[in-house]
């Protein structure tokens, strides 16, 4: 199954309405002491779940509480986790697929999961979840898609600032959102095309377009001083009827934010 999870539009959390798609869980097989092997099935399966929708959604908190002690501990994981430090150690999740009878192998208290994940800017790849008991509850003891040791990296929290900012952009120029595109062009921007406020619905059309999805590698984000520079590509048009373009977007910090600087992805 394909669970798609949905963008944050803000760093704050706020979301558009959200339907999770939850994976389908095998049915108790009944009650007792020790769990049978469709119930352990079923709960990985939950745990699985519940931990990769945290993660899409960027729910730090909700992330951490379903690590073990030892994850824990030999990461270094901070406490509190936040969707910061999610974005830091794995990406944007843009979806994930996991089959629990066919991906998911349990022995005894140590399950192992086959996940494909496509993380924008890396594709589709793929990886090991692996979970164990712990106090009873199945918790996440290793995860293949995250590297830890990129949140020490040299320029690791501008560069996740700078990444959240062209998200937040990209995706409020998807969604129509022209109070929150004006608000996060700079001022330098304003000026230079005379934008003194935003776009009507009808205006902005005509000056985008519509989108239906984006990509940037922010491994290739360029950063220096207080200016930024990323090849975004932007799909444009209808299902069956689609176009790519490729433009280096520009953005700058003034005041301790990122604004967008240059898009040419708007045309007048």
């Amino acid at each position: 199954m394909d669970t798609r999870i949905p963008r944050r539009l803000t760093v704050t959390g706020v979301l558009p309405a959200i339907l999770l798609l939850i994976l389908p869980l095998i049915a108790l097989a009944g009650c007792g002491e020790n769990p049978s092997g469709e119930e352990n099935l079923t709960q990985v399966a939950e745990t699985a779940t519940a931990f990769l929708n945290a993660c899409g959604n960027l729910e730090g908190e909700e992330a951490g509480s379903l690590m073990s002690r030892d994850y824990v501990d030999e990461n270094q994981v901070p406490d509190p986790l936040t969707g910061d430090d999610l974005v830091a150690v794995l990406g944007y999740v843009k979806s994930y697929r996991m089959a629990p009878a066919e991906d998911i192998s349990v022995e005894g208290d140590r399950a192992v999961i086959a996940v494909t994940m496509e993380i924008s800017g890396k594709g589709e790849t793929e990886e090991s979840l692996i979970l164990k008991v712990e106090d009873g509850e199945w918790k996440v003891n290793a995860f293949t898609a995250m590297e830890w040791s990129s949140r020490q990296a040299p320029g690791g929290a501008e560069l996740t600032e700078v990444e959240q900012a062209l998200q937040d952009f990209l995706i409020a120029c998807i969604d129509g959102d022209t109070q929150y595109i004006f608000e996060h062009l700079s001022q330098d921007y304003l000026d230079k095309h005379h934008l003194e406020e935003p776009w009507t619905a009808a205006d902005f059309s005509g000056v985008f377009g519509t989108a239906r999805s984006y990509d940037f590698d922010p491994n290739e984000i360029e950063l220096e001083d207080d200016s930024a520079e990323v090849d975004v590509t932007v799909e444009f048009g209808s299902r069956g009827n689609l176009e790519s373009e490729t433009s280096c977007v520009f953005l700058v910090r003034k005041q301790g934010e990122w604004r967008i600087d240059a898009f040419p992805f708007f045309i007048y």
